[in-house]
């Protein structure tokens, strides 16, 4: 019996310190981790392949399938660890104790395995066996993709925007390396890229990330310094329930059916084979040109308040208009500062009680991508995405090595990127027309892409006054991919 992808229960045991059941084990061995749940890990390096030799490379696809990571294993090696830590609270030294469990048990190193419409091409891969998704048949390389998006040409004259050189060529297959060491994720790495070199193909471009955090092990920021990942769809029975609020209620469901994810891949065994499409951004964040916009902002709260310059308190609340939420997670629509919520930082909200954008503005990056009910429609859920994002920082450049999954990027990351990112009139005159003489919205001031324009952003917090402020884009596309994250079974019969 395949998986029921439209059920919007969620999956698994409610306990996190519960083993699978036998059924869903079965599916969850064949597809592969890092989809329902993200890996975790801090560090990883992103090699990028060009296949060569198309047999050589097949029979390298199938050498693969034992070394990938499936969501089966993700979750044994998860549970073992959650396992690890409630054992460490029990022992006279609990930070010794579990530091040495965690060293002498470690995981295995986290590996994934996509392919791109282009790598399936060269691999000879069957019409029938390569998936269906019309943006990922035509790639993101194509003018249609970038015009679309807004995106910078792939190659343009020198001095013009365009994509960095390693994402210019061809990109076959994309092997993603994760582990909590560095120096593991490199020897890994490092292993893999020999053996393509001698199997049928050899590394393009190569990407390194890491994770950034707010103190040791603590929640995950980006280089903005803001908290980051905190508002993806949870497909786990025990992650939703962990979520939970105290009264039970969600005022914003984060849970989400297979079917946001999930398609049936079909390369891969029949029953049990599913994937998953990947859309690949490197995106370059210009911080300098960040705080000079969360500055400009915040001076014209100040002026409008009657002071001449703008104070901390200023800047922050700058900061958390354009983010949506502020620094430390707290969402602005909430609350007024920050809120020092730690590792509980809230996610069971909504925009009903702001419906007029006193609060949070209509074009804040988090309202933009997550209207969480503005619309109206019950299509908006649908149109979530899975983010999988690691920041990188190398010669003095630093971004965000975005990745998301979804099960059909024309209605989830694009429509997002388009219709509610690049559109000057989204979000508001989905609420209600615009007041006689009021701006439209304008673009995602983080990631929107288009012709930038003056906003009205509140006076005060939660007060019907505007005040207006043009922000330039502070966020570079510098290339990308699509990709097809395919299940194990296709990878074995690929090196059959």
């Amino acid at each position: 019996m395949p998986l029921d992808l439209a059920n919007k229960s969620p999956i698994g045991p409610k306990d996190a310190f519960s083993d699978l059941p036998s059924d869903l084990d079965m599916y969850l061995r064949d597809i592969q981790g890092n989809i329902l749940k993200s890996h975790g890990r801090d560090h990883s390096q992103h090699l990028f392949i060009q296949f060569t030799e198309p047999a050589e490379a097949r029979k390298w696809l199938g050498s693969m399938a034992g070394r990938v990571t499936s969501a089966s294993k993700q979750w044994k090696d998860s549970l073992q660890r959650r396992k690890i830590f409630a054992e460490a609270e029990k022992q006279s030294y609990p930070a010794a104790w579990r530091e040495a469990q965690l060293t002498e048990r470690a995981s295995d190193i986290f590996i994934n395995v996509l392919i791109s419409k282009k790598g399936y091409d060269k691999l000879g891969t069957p019409a029938g066996q390569i998936p269906q998704d019309a943006a990922f048949l035509r790639g993101a390389q194509n003018k249609e993709t970038t015009t679309k998006l807004g995106d910078p040409p792939v190659s343009a004259p020198a001095g013009h925007d365009q994509w960095e050189a390693g994402f210019q060529q061809d990109l076959h297959a994309l092997v993603i390396v994760a582990d909590d060491s560095a120096a593991k994720v490199a020897l890994e790495a490092d292993r893999i890229s020999d053996e393509v070199g001698r199997s049928g193909g050899r590394i393009a471009h190569r990407e390194i990330g890491t994770v950034l955090r707010y103190g040791e092990n603590g929640p995950v920021r980006e280089h903005f310094g803001f908290v980051d990942g905190v508002s993806n769809p949870l497909f786990y029975a025990a992650d939703v329930e962990k979520a939970k609020p105290v009264d039970g209620q969600f005022r914003f469901d984060p849970s989400a059916p297979l079917g946001l994810v999930l398609v049936k891949d079909p390369g891969g065994d029949k029953e049990t084979g599913y994937g998953t499409y990947f859309v690949y951004r490197k995106l370059e964040q210009n911080i300098a040109q960040f705080n000079h916009d969360r500055f400009v902002l915040a001076t014209a709260i100040a002026q409008a308040d009657g002071r001449e310059a703008a104070n901390e308190a200023d800047k922050d609340l700058a900061g958390a208009y354009i983010m949506g939420r502020f620094r430390d997670g707290a969402p602005v629509v909430e609350f007024a500062s920050e809120s020092g919520v730690g590792k509980d930082i809230p996610n069971n909200f909504d925009y009903k009680q702001d419906p007029n954008g006193d609060k949070c503005p209509f074009q804040a990056h988090t309202r933009k991508t997550n209207p969480r009910g503005d619309t109206g429609s019950p299509l908006e859920r649908d149109a979530r995405i899975v983010r999988r994002a690691i920041s990188f920082d190398v010669a003095g450049k630093v971004g965000l090595l975005f990745l998301c999954a979804q099960s059909s990027i024309p209605n989830q990351f694009e429509f997002m990127q388009k219709s509610w990112c690049n559109d000057p009139k989204f979000l508001r005159p989905e609420v209600r027309p615009n007041p006689p003489g009021a701006l439209d919205t304008g673009l995602d001031p983080i990631i929107g892409q288009g012709e930038v324009t003056e906003q009205e952003w509140p006076q005060k917090h939660g007060n019907n006054e505007r005040i207006k402020a043009t922000l330039k884009q502070s966020v570079t596309m510098m290339g990308g991919e699509y990709f097809f994250m395919p299940s194990l079974s296709f990878l074995e019969k690929a090196g059959a």
